[in-house]
């Protein structure tokens, strides 16, 4: 699943906007102090799931300040890989490319029809994160 967007933001904005909420995530799973970089690997609970496949090992792929950010996130059931590709169109509009790709590892088959509906669902919500993002950034440099 691939969606883009253009956001009338700075790369420089939007990149730090994701950066501290990853490191908000960080501090919430972990009672040590982690820093966010590539090649981090940790834990966490998943909120949607419970029992098998609730665990999730997170992996920073990459991380290009105000360009790219590529993680997995692995569980006993599934493996997921998102990216955010952000290219600077000028100096408050850029163009973000999010990917993410879906691979089932469970010995259950996902129906096609579910897996297109949950890749819908998921580019919706994505769509929608973005618009929040670049309104959370214009609201706080009107401030």
């Amino acid at each position: 699943m691939k969606v883009c967007v253009e956001l009338n933001v700075s790369d420089k904005e939007f990149y730090d906007v994701m950066m501290k909420s990853l490191q908000e995530e960080l501090n919430n799973v972990s009672k040590k102090k982690l820093e966010l970089k590539e090649g981090l690997k940790y834990k966490k609970k998943s909120a949607q799931r419970k029992g098998i496949g609730s665990e999730i090992t997170v992996y920073i792929k990459k991380l290009v300040p105000n360009e790219l950010y590529v993680a997995t996130f692995n569980t006993a059931i599934d493996h997921t890989m998102i990216s955010y590709k952000i290219e600077a169109l000028d100096e408050s509009k850029i163009r973000v490319t999010y990917e993410e790709v879906y691979e089932n590892i469970s010995s259950q088959n996902i129906p096609a029809w579910k897996q297109k509906m949950a890749e819908k669902q998921s580019s919706k919500k994505a769509k929608k994160m973005f618009k929040e993002i670049e309104k959370f950034i214009l609201n706080e440099r009107n401030k």
